[in-house]
């Protein structure tokens, strides 16, 4: 959520567009709508066979319910360090 009262308590003076696409920078873009971030979710569901979430409220862990344990703490690794890369 892009949220510019923040921004301005922040002194931010960057730009509330996207860098890849040009589109405005909410988390649900930034995260899920974006070109560059639907590119590398969809890598995830090739290299792993999952569905990888689709909604911002479950992106941080449901949509790997049911898989193994151990199968899971690893993707989980993944997804942690491509969220941070985006």
């Amino acid at each position: 959520y892009f949220d510019k009262n923040n921004l301005v308590k922040r002194r931010w003076v960057g730009s509330s567009r996207c860098c890849v696409c040009d589109q405005d920078e909410t988390i649900q873009h930034l995260f899920l709508e974006c070109p560059l971030a639907k590119l590398l979710w969809r890598t995830i569901h090739i290299a792993f066979n999952i569905s990888p979430s689709t909604y911002i409220n479950t992106l941080f862990g449901t949509w790997l319910d049911g898989m193994k344990p151990n199968m899971a703490r690893h993707i989980r690794i993944g997804i942690c360090a491509l969220r941070w890369a985006i």
